[in-house]
């Protein structure tokens, strides 16, 4: 095992207006490190069950809004959020995300669509894609 790791050369995961390329295998399983690859941010607003996120803002320029208040993001800023606050975030920048514990299926709740990365179009193609995404998942249950 290599102590010195790239990022995946294809989405670990995609959502409308970014994708996330992860850093693995990592030694310590509790903790996942992505790179974000942001075109105009996470379409939704989400609160975390479990999960402590901090965002290392690497290049470009957004706004992550944190419990109702929006903070201007910029390279070299640190955003941290912990369990239990709703956020999301817009822009075109480029992050690096360190979560812990893992991310796993059902951690998070998405409270409502973000109006800076979503319009009434993306809504339903946001809707579609998750449909397509949901129909997938039970496809690989039942064929297992």
């Amino acid at each position: 095992m290599s102590y010195v790791l790239a990022a995946s050369s294809s989405p670990s995961f995609t959502l409308s207006g970014m994708a996330g390329y992860e850093f693995q295998p990592l030694k310590d399983e509790d903790f996942a490190v992505h790179l974000l690859d942001v075109q105009r941010g996470h379409d939704t607003f989400m609160i975390s069950k479990a999960l402590t996120r901090i965002y290392y803002i690497i290049e470009g320029a957004g706004a992550f809004t944190i419990d109702n208040q929006k903070y201007d993001v910029v390279p070299g800023l640190i955003v941290e959020v912990p369990p239990g606050v709703e956020y999301s975030y817009s822009g075109s920048m480029k992050i690096l995300l360190v979560s812990h514990p893992r991310w796993f299926e059902g951690n998070e709740r998405m409270t409502r669509n973000n109006p800076d990365v979503v319009s009434e179009a993306g809504v339903v193609r946001m809707a579609g894609n998750r449909l397509r995404r949901y129909l997938r998942r039970i496809k690989k249950l039942v064929t297992e």
